[in-house]
């Protein structure tokens, strides 16, 4: 995993040529072919970073820098040359210089140029206590020089030298005894299988194959004879939830067509559209007024009548 940055990078830079192309590696890069075209391109003004796995520069006028895990980079142009810059972290230089150019490499203490013509090839780190080690790899032929930025000493390290500077001072300049650059790639891991070595009392025999076939899953092998080569044959486990052959199982059949709709259990109802009616008003009824009733007059009897009447009650009549 790798990142990019860019920190000087203007609309104009479309028209710069860049200054090569980045590439994400696992392994050492000298041994991966890797397409022009195919990585990503770095203008001047870029900072590059590495992860966990270690990233590479290709640069466009030849040669590479190969930056180590958790390690940055920052690239700019000047002049005939480059100038990079790295914090903690390890890088490892591997190019070759004309006449005209002219790299430098600033570190949090030291100036490192890089002068032309020469080939550089080696391995640079500097850990959080500022302690920078150089360590020269195969084809390194020029000499390095470093300059203090604090102060105004100067040491030209000849091409085959390893050497640590301690806590950032030229003073402190000691034998280095630990790596220096990029861990080393993970060993891939073969397996081989290698027959066993026959008895050296017995005379050697003929190999005899044996196939052993059996219908019981937990039947034992036969017993191992002399010179006996076994033969393995791989076989996929297959695991069935059906029931032994022993033990009868039933199927039932459901017809789905024969359930009932659970999803619409209401008979199908069809609409009732209410039509928009004029409101109607009942006629007020009309009260007849009811005459009082007249009592009946009672006849007016004269004495005769009286006397009539009263023999009738007399007589019933």
């Amino acid at each position: 995993m790798f990142a990019q940055k860019v920190l000087a990078q203007d609309a104009f830079a479309q028209n710069v040529p860049p200054v090569g192309e980045l590439f994400a590696s696992d392994s050492n890069s000298s041994n991966v072919l890797q397409p022009a075209g195919s990585g990503m391109s770095v203008y001047s003004g870029s900072e590059l970073s590495a992860g966990i796995a270690p990233a590479t520069l290709k640069l466009a006028r030849g040669g590479q820098v190969r930056i180590c895990p958790n390690s940055g980079l920052n690239v700019t142009t000047s002049g005939q040359g480059l100038m990079l810059a790295t914090g903690a972290g390890a890088l490892e230089i591997e190019y070759e210089l004309k006449q005209q150019a002219a790299d430098v490499l600033i570190t949090p203490d030291f100036n490192v140029s890089l002068v032309g013509p020469g080939t550089f090839h080696f391995a640079l780190g500097i850990n959080k206590k500022g302690d920078t080690c150089v360590k020269p790899l195969a084809g390194n032929e020029s000499e390095i020089t470093f300059s203090e930025l604090l102060g105004t000493g100067i040491y030209k390290a000849p091409p085959d030298q390893t050497m640590l500077f301690r806590g950032g001072k030229l003073d402190g300049k000691t034998a280095l005894t630990s790596d220096c650059g990029c861990p080393p790639a993970t060993p891939v891991m073969r397996a081989e299988s290698r027959p066993s070595p026959a008895p050296a009392n017995e005379a050697p025999k003929a190999a005899e194959q044996v196939a052993v076939t059996s219908n019981e899953t937990t039947s034992p092998l036969p017993p191992d004879k002399p010179g006996q080569v076994h033969v393995q044959v791989d076989t996929p486990f297959v695991f069935s939830a059906r029931p032994g052959a022993g033990r009868p199982y039933a199927v039932a059949k459901v017809q789905f067509s024969s359930l009932p709709n659970v999803y619409f259990v209401q008979e199908k109802v069809d609409p009732v559209v209410l039509v928009e009616k004029q409101p109607e008003v009942s006629p007020t009824p009309v009260t007849k007024t009811s005459k009082p009733e007249e009592k009946p007059q009672k006849e007016k009897r004269g004495f005769m009548g009286r006397v009539k009447g009263f023999f009738g009650s007399l007589f019933h009549r």
